[in-house]
């Protein structure tokens, strides 16, 4: 996921049940799975926060010439800005080796009456990072990683806010944007969820489970800096966690759909709440459609690499209920013909045969008559024409490098064992077996 895709504006209105609507913050950017095309967000201006709600703090964690090297000095201060004494924190410790491994440690302090925890005679340099963290009921506040510099020390502000784990109770929206590539045996889904928080209380979902489609597999989630994450939940899809203090957060998790080869397939998939847009991406071979319920018709776009993506999406309006799932229809995805798949199945058997004809004239139960040339000519024929039209079918990507591997591959051995059976192919000496003693 090292490819980065700079997202537009994020002036959108969030819209949800019981959520008043509110601007979200501007300048969203942040990394797409891999080929995404740019996401233009709305033109709508940002905004302070809205009336009765206050606004975020900004966190610091800057070099400070006030410290001395080697001093790591925070501040807890709460939603308002003033200090909190008597805060737990923890400073963890990540020292970087080649030759010794990566070592991990932790330090401990409470704030003081200025809400305030020192940390002194702290190693220096680039090999090892430090990550300041404070607990509050269910929500994890933390610094970014940083290192220290040789002539100065380091100076945090870290603002702890109320918690909620009701949606209803917070400021919160979300964007979704759903990535599908067919690939030869499953269809590969990325999602990501970007999360706004533009108000001043922490939500931590409490039981927020969004179903994935019918028979989805391999689940895998992309680490974030904090703690919100998705993680698989049992057969029935993945439960959003973490601590979703004001700002913007994203995540990200991958998962799989068995292709069973059919022209048009299926998928849904719920949406968590408050989802004021949502975009879904496919990538799509000449001829596919991609259709999403609720949403405009798919519009043509390319990646980077020049592969076909068809792209389409929705954003509330004011008024509109809510999003709560996507409904997605791929049509015209190619598939294997008939004859391709005879052909295959010719191929294997063929192999097959002439395996049991070269063991066979081996034990004297078979021999190399077992064919006659005309039948051996006649099958080399289809087999070459089955090569060609392999090869056409991947210069036109009806079929994924690994299909078309493992065909060439079953091809190209059965062609090696007919033409051991063609009139005038030296036939390899027989091993002769040692007289018994």
């Amino acid at each position: 996921m090292k490819r980065a895709l700079v997202l537009g504006s994020a002036g959108l209105l969030l819209t949800g049940l019981a959520l008043a609507q509110a601007p979200l913050p501007p300048g969203a950017s942040a990394q797409m799975p891999p080929g995404h095309p740019p996401v233009q967000g709305s033109a709508a201006p940002a905004e302070a926060a809205p009336p009765g709600r206050a606004a975020a703090r900004t966190d610091q964690n800057l070099p400070s010439a006030e410290l001395p090297a080697g001093v790591i000095e925070a501040r807890i201060n709460d939603a308002q800005g003033n200090p909190l004494p008597g805060v737990a924190t923890r400073l963890a410790v990540l020292r970087q080796s080649v030759s010794e491994g990566d070592a991990r440690e932790f330090k401990t302090a409470i704030s003081g009456t200025d809400g305030k925890v020192r940390f002194d005679g702290m190693a220096t340099g680039a090999k090892i990072s430090y990550r300041l963290t404070v607990k509050r009921e269910a929500a994890e506040y933390a610094s970014s990683p940083f290192s220290l510099r040789d002539d100065v020390g380091q100076a945090l502000v870290l603002h702890v806010y109320p918690v909620a784990t009701d949606i209803r109770r917070v400021m919160v929206g979300m964007r979704g944007f759903v990535m599908v590539e067919p690939r030869d045996d499953v269809f590969q889904f990325e999602v990501l969820f970007r999360v706004f928080n533009v108000g001043a209380v922490t939500w931590v979902p409490d039981d927020l489970v969004i179903d994935l489609p019918r028979g989805w597999k391999g689940f895998k989630a992309q680490e974030s800096m904090g703690d919100t994450r998705f993680v698989a939940e049992g057969d029935r899809g993945a439960r959003l966690m973490g601590t979703f203090g004001p700002g913007q957060h994203d995540v990200v998790f991958r998962f799989q759909v068995p292709n069973q080869h059919d022209e048009t397939v299926e998928f849904e998939m719920s949406l968590p709440p408050h989802v004021a847009e949502a975009q879904v991406m496919a990538e799509a071979a000449k001829g596919m459609g991609v259709e999403v319920s609720g949403m405009t018709p798919a519009q043509p776009t390319v990646r980077e690499d020049g592969r076909r993506l068809l792209v389409t999406g929705r954003q509330l309006k004011p008024g509109e209920p809510e999003m709560k799932e996507l409904s997605i229809r791929l049509t015209g995805i190619p598939t294997p013909g008939p004859a391709r798949w005879y052909a295959a199945g010719l191929a294997i058997a063929l192999g097959a045969l002439g395996l049991y004809i070269g063991l066979g004239s081996d034990k004297g139960q078979g021999s190399a008559d077992a064919l006659s040339p005309d039948d051996v000519a006649r099958a080399k024929k289809l087999l070459l024409d089955e090569l060609v039209a392999l090869e056409q079918a991947r210069a036109s990507d009806q079929i994924g490098p690994k299909t078309y591997e493992s065909a060439h591959r079953t091809l190209i051995d059965a062609l090696t064992r007919l033409e051991a059976r063609l009139p005038g192919h030296p036939e390899k000496p027989r091993k002769r077996r040692a007289p018994a003693a």
